[in-house]
């Protein structure tokens, strides 16, 4: 649509008139996440007057992905230079030390405005950095924080967590989902459970402590592969006995019959954590999900990251069905938070992206996995996307009215992981 815009108004010179005749006054906001095509657009309307007025924070552009370019804002006072520049230098939001902290880390910015902010609000409550172990113990530590909130009288609406993307958002949604936690998620996230590993891992789950289903025998009968014909469970219900006597007259498949019926019993009894890992070495599903990937031309190291993290949330749990009813909880949480989007009741604590957080504002924040990796997002190479990066942490931060705090995990799936270089800059004083 903005393409074919630009291209009417340039090979039809008499439309473009009428609409400029239409409309002698244009004021365009948040004018930093314009994009090439609605600037030439909006620079033919405008036009022969001139009467533009723009309004719009370079340090705040955070939409390269939909084509937004800071450096139109640097455009614009060059292809106007009879333009007034007026800053508003006040920040009537975030306290001084929130306001500070995030100047010092946006000044690491090299193509921006350079600008003076003043706080209007004095130096309350300082930003808080926090190291945590790992992603299980950064929600607990947010937990404790929430609730040490609430008993100052800070209602939960007034809290929120950001996040770079909603993978980071899944063992916190777990957490609250568990402690009862009221939250509320303006973006879908693709929870875990989705993934077919962890369908998987629930199916032998289930197998194991005597559920019978014809579903979860079709599901992982050959996972690894163990030759089992989709006829051989037609029968109602599928048991091991039923599936002997479909291969009667083979020998060699009564022996995976008896092995798979054996594993079963042995995960029977095993906490979620030591049977995911039977599975994996002893079943040889770790021999499947590389097969898989080559088939399906992946990457294994994204199967087996998926298949880490699983197990890495099921430590706490003791017993399979304690674990099993964990995730039907879970997954009946989030139905219900998709269900209060759509008619607008969410309630609890905010929970959302840094990009969705734009616009809006909390009394406490907490900026989540500030990880390198994370943030700055590990598919960010380029200087121009390192800077568009540190100015989404910024929105993050600058989202915080009172108190905000900024956590990383040493650690995620076993893997050592370093903070964010923002949290450097945060710190350091030059």
């Amino acid at each position: 649509m903005l393409i074919w815009c630009r291209k009417l108004f340039l090979e039809r010179p008499d439309l473009l008139a009428k609409w400029q005749e239409k409309y002698h006054y244009v004021l365009v906001d948040e004018f930093q996440d314009i994009n090439q095509v609605q600037y030439e657009v909006i620079r033919m309307l405008a036009a022969p007057e001139n009467n533009l007025f723009v309004v719009g924070d370079d340090d705040q552009s955070v939409y390269g992905f939909r084509g937004a370019k800071p450096g139109i804002m640097k455009d614009f006072m060059r292809d106007y230079p009879a333009a007034k520049r007026i800053l508003l230098d006040i920040n009537y939001r975030s306290n001084a030390h929130i306001v500070k902290g995030a100047l010092r880390v946006i000044g690491h910015n090299k193509d921006r405005y350079e600008k003076e902010i003043q706080p209007f609000r004095e130096a309350q409550e300082t930003v808080h950095v926090q190291e945590t172990l790992d992603p299980l113990d950064e929600s607990k530590y947010i937990l404790k924080e929430i609730q040490k909130y609430m008993k100052k009288g800070i209602d939960l609406k007034q809290m929120a967590v950001l996040y770079r993307t909603g993978e980071d958002a899944r063992v916190l949604a777990e957490t609250f989902t568990q402690y009862q936690i009221p939250f509320s998620m303006k973006e879908r996230i693709h929870h875990l459970y989705e993934h077919f590993v962890c369908t998987d891992m629930n199916c032998y789950f289930r197998l194991a402590v005597g559920t019978y289903d014809r579903g979860d025998f079709l599901e992982i009968a050959n996972r690894p592969k163990r030759y089992l014909s989709r006829g051989s469970m037609e029968e109602t219900p599928v048991t091991y006995e039923s599936l002997r006597r479909f291969y009667c007259d083979k020998e060699w498949m009564q022996d995976r019959i008896d092995q798979l019926e054996w594993d079963m019993k042995m995960i029977r009894t095993k906490t979620p954590y030591a049977a995911i890992q039977y599975i994996r070495k002893s079943i040889g599903y770790d021999e499947f999900l590389k097969e898989y990937a080559l088939g399906h031309q992946m990457e294994y190291s994204e199967l087996k990251e998926i298949m880490d993290e699983l197990q890495e949330r099921t430590k706490e749990f003791q017993t399979l069905p304690e674990w099993l009813a964990h995730v039907e909880e879970y997954k009946h949480t989030l139905q219900m938070q998709q269900q209060q989007r759509g008619n607008g009741t969410g309630e609890g604590v905010t929970c959302l992206t840094m990009h969705g957080a734009k616009g809006l504002e909390y009394e406490v924040v907490f900026v989540i996995e500030s990880n390198e990796g994370v943030t700055p997002y590990k598919k960010a190479g380029t200087p121009e996307e390192l800077e568009e990066e540190r100015r989404l942490f910024y929105v993050a931060m600058t989202r915080a009215k009172k108190k905000l705090f900024i956590t990383y995990v040493k650690e995620k799936n076993g893997k050592s992981k370093a903070p964010s270089r923002f949290i450097d800059e945060l710190l350091v004083t030059v």
